[in-house]
């Protein structure tokens, strides 16, 4: 009986938590500059919704924009307290580094779109590591309006 939990443990997939992955704000800004639009500066709002949106797809094993409670990022973002007259979210699954997952985002049109948008001024990015790959959450949004 007492091999029963510590076998279960070792089922359960390994995950950690790292919050802005270095060199994240660095690229983002280097690409939107090779595109002539302005720099974005961390939101610890904006943060925390990637933060937990990254954490709860790792912990609950699923992959989507949509949460398991069936949230959207506009309602993670509000519910962080953060008030966007624009918000958009790039998400990314396995990739090993921040240059990797920013290299395969500019690669896709959708996500390079969202990566290069004019109206946002502001981001939050988490990396939520796990067996069976990475998450990425990537939250660009605009205050206000």
């Amino acid at each position: 009986m007492r091999l029963l939990p510590a076998l279960a443990l070792m089922l359960i997939p390994t995950l950690t938590f790292a919050a802005q992955p270095p060199r994240a704000e660095e690229m983002l800004n280097s690409i939107r500059a090779n595109a002539g639009r302005a720099e974005l500066s961390l939101s610890p709002r904006l943060q925390a919704a990637a933060e937990s949106h990254a954490a709860d797809m790792a912990r609950r094993n699923y992959f989507s924009h949509k949460g398991r409670n069936g949230s959207r990022v506009g309602m993670r973002v509000k519910a962080q307290g953060y008030r966007f007259c624009t918000v958009a979210e790039n998400i990314a699954l396995g990739q090993r580094s921040v240059d990797q997952v920013m290299r395969e985002w500019f690669a896709s049109p959708g996500h390079r779109q969202n990566m290069l948008a004019g109206k946002v001024t502001q981001y939050g990015m988490a990396r939520a590591r796990r067996d069976g790959g990475d998450i990425w959450v990537l939250v660009l949004a605009r205050p206000g309006c």
